[in-house]
């Protein structure tokens, strides 16, 4: 609906603008004629022919030769019904129908030119597309029909294959995501079509590596060695082939230009998991948690955050939620509970300021008991002591 308001405003400006000229130009040709000009000249020049008459400057003789000279060429030039009255046509005699269907044709064929040019070569599919995204109460089976719509009316488009290709596959049609996939890869010879074609081509081989997925993967990283795609699942090659290291190095490569959160948060689960396959420690920090005696009625079912964060931080760098029945209770914090929001890993940070909070209202941000040791020691073996209080 917004759409065609603003089309509408459009068209009517593109009118007005095509339109406006007509209108100056008619009434601009309704103001001095050249006719009246010349009345006006005449009348000038007789004026001064008297006036030089009577100062003696011509006889009376060619006083007369050059009136008759003037009335002459005023002859020649306005007609006689004009020249007797003085003045010029009415401005109403100006003829101003060229002017006005010019107006009403360009009135006509503006919307009716630019409607089917906008129907043949607009986007009004992509913007159904991106109100279809925008809006997360949409179910999948209109998605994937809006979806669908476009990638019929624009078979050859690499937006509309990529997207069509990731719904597939998050419906679980392997088969179709295949070929949306593939078509993307072959129309852009992309790193990324690669990288997500080697994916659904491995997730349809029941998670099974092959010749065609490693040659994918390859050319990925040929091209982007940082396609966090393409290292996600050499990874998992590595892996599976118990070279750990190998592993944590191309998982760790992924993780630092990852922003997605969720998958941030996969390849550091993969990465901890490789980390014990080698016996190699995790860096953390134990924590135990108590409350006050004033806070010993809260509900036993009341969430307790235990996160830590960078000295001054504000994002939390790893998190661990527990609950008030639970309390006290030892905890710890480490890659392994990482929020994973970007940033450092909690293992890269030297200082940190662990903090408990308690929020009733679930505002996270104005918690209303709290507990904060500031300034420790990731390589301190100690355990910190939180007691929480009532904020304030």
């Amino acid at each position: 609906m917004n759409f065609w308001f603003s089309a509408a405003l459009l068209i009517l400006a593109a009118i007005a603008l095509a339109v406006a000229p007509l209108l100056v130009k008619r009434r601009k040709s309704s103001g001095v004629s050249a006719q009246e000009t010349n009345i006006e000249e005449f009348q000038e020049q007789l004026k001064e022919l008297e006036a030089q008459l009577e100062r003696g400057v011509v006889t009376s003789s060619v006083a007369a030769e050059m009136r008759a000279e003037l009335e002459k060429k005023l002859l020649d030039d306005v007609p006689e019904a004009e020249r007797k009255s003085g003045r010029s046509f009415d401005s109403r005699s100006f003829d101003s129908r060229p002017g006005i269907a010019m107006s009403v044709a360009l009135l006509l064929l503006i919307p009716l030119l630019a409607l089917p040019l906008y129907w043949k070569l607009g986007a009004q599919t992509e913007l159904q597309v991106a109100e279809a995204l925008a809006e997360p109460e949409l179910n999948a089976d209109s998605l994937l029909e809006t979806l669908e719509n476009w990638q019929q009316r624009k078979p050859d488009s690499p937006q509309a294959l990529y997207l069509l290709g990731g719904r597939y596959l998050a419906l679980g049609r392997m088969s179709d995501s295949e070929q949306a996939y593939r078509r993307f890869y072959q129309l852009t010879d992309s790193d990324q079509g690669a990288a997500q074609l080697a994916q659904v081509l491995y997730l349809k081989n029941s998670n099974q590596f092959d010749r065609e997925i490693g040659q994918l993967l390859h050319e990925a990283l040929t091209r982007n060695e940082f396609n966090t795609t393409a290292l996600g699942m050499q990874g998992i090659a590595a892996f599976e082939q118990k070279d750990y290291a190998g592993a944590m190095a191309l998982w760790d490569k992924a993780l630092s230009v990852e922003t997605d959160p969720v998958a941030r948060e996969s390849l550091l689960t993969g990465i901890n998991q490789a980390k014990k396959m080698l016996g190699e420690p995790m860096p953390g920090v134990r924590v135990m948690v108590s409350l006050s005696p004033e806070l010993q009625s809260l509900p036993g079912n009341t969430r307790v955050m235990v996160f830590a964060r960078a000295k001054e931080g504000r994002m939390p760098l790893a998190v661990k939620p527990v609950l008030v029945s639970e309390l006290p209770r030892e905890v710890v914090l480490d890659d392994s509970t990482a929020m994973m929001m970007g940033g450092n890993k909690l293992s890269e940070t030297a200082l940190l300021d662990v903090v408990a909070t308690i929020s009733l209202s679930g505002d996270v941000t104005n918690p209303d008991y709290k507990g904060e040791v500031k300034s420790v020691r990731l390589e301190s073996a100690e355990v910190v002591e939180l007691l929480i209080r009532p904020a304030g």
